[in-house]
């Protein structure tokens, strides 16, 4: 299905004040994996609008590459892309979530309803996207699983990287943005959440030791 909006050509966007500033700042964003990469269909087609991309680019970069432990932001970015149904999301940050050391079994996981096996921290982290998900708010529990570890500075950059990237699905999912050429294999996104135990979205059940965040 063609995009509903187009990406700008890569030399119009290079052009742009939001094409410069890109170019400076993507040696810092998702730990240098877009370094050597055009710039992403989502900036290209975000930047259709002159106004909105310098506005919303500052904190797309920030949140990239920000307080939070890169292994914890990836799994909280690919949680939030299942359960906003992104697949350009899950695809780029299923690539991302490799690069920082995510297995390919614990990026099947974090597709998942069941958060038995994970670390009560990490089950915490998916806890936190599932409840703002469904009613914008961190539950107590959670709030405070989440507060033993983070900072307020981190607990803020953690509610503000799920709004970023609930605000990127709208954007992707919306405009029907494809992924980018230059991903190899993009990653198929998990079936929708209620949707992965029958008939033809069914998927085999995952397990992995609490924590293991790397291929054995």
């Amino acid at each position: 299905m063609p995009p509903r909006i187009d990406p700008q050509d890569v030399e119009d966007f290079a052009a742009t004040p939001a094409g410069q500033s890109y170019a400076q700042t993507v040696s810092r964003m998702l730990n240098g994996l877009l370094a050597d990469r055009p710039p992403p269909n989502v900036l290209r087609t975000i930047a259709n609008h002159p106004a909105l991309l310098p506005a919303m680019q500052p904190l797309m970069s920030h949140v990239a590459g920000g307080v939070l432990p890169a292994h914890e932001r990836e799994i909280v970015i690919l949680r939030t892309a299942w359960r906003s149904q992104a697949p350009y999301i899950w695809a780029h940050h299923h690539a991302a979530g490799l690069f920082v050391g995510l297995s390919e079994t614990v990026i099947a996981a974090v597709g998942s309803e069941d958060t038995s096996g994970w670390m009560p921290f990490e089950a915490a982290l998916l806890d936190a996207v599932d409840e703002l998900h469904t009613r914008s708010t961190l539950s107590h529990g959670t709030w405070g699983q989440l507060a033993q570890r983070y900072s307020e500075e981190q607990l803020l950059e953690l509610l503000a990287l799920i709004g970023t990237y609930k605000t990127l699905a709208f954007i992707l999912n919306s405009c029907l943005v494809p992924i980018d050429t230059w991903l190899e294999h993009p990653a198929p996104l998990p079936a929708a959440p209620g949707r992965t135990r029958s008939g033809r979205h069914a998927r085999p059940q995952v397990s992995f030791a609490p924590g293991s965040r790397t291929e054995a």
